[in-house]
């Protein structure tokens, strides 16, 4: 693996950033873990159409990417539902 590249991070913590307009209920600092194959919500519902706006990229941040890739530069996502205004922000903790 070259300097330019972030080691694997197999624990991914998606965080609520925005949330406008939800109809599911879903708050600014609601969050989801993913700890390899593993999710935790502590407890709480997390809502699925969030969680389907992560699922895509969530594998490619769990693996080794270039330290300048746009999932580092700008980890946010939008909800599929664009009137409902929720952004996500993918956390990568060391």
């Amino acid at each position: 693996m070259g300097d330019d590249m972030l080691p694997p991070c197999p624990r991914v913590r998606v965080v609520v950033e925005r949330a406008d307009a939800p109809r599911c209920g879903i708050r600014v600092g609601d969050a989801v873990t993913v700890d390899g194959p593993g999710l935790s919500t502590g407890g709480k519902p997390f809502c699925p159409m969030a969680l389907m706006a992560v699922l895509p990229v969530l594998g490619m941040r769990q693996n080794p990417i270039p330290a300048d890739d746009w999932l580092v530069r700008k980890p946010y996502l939008c909800c599929p539902d664009a009137t409902e205004g929720v952004v996500l922000r993918l956390e990568a903790p060391r």
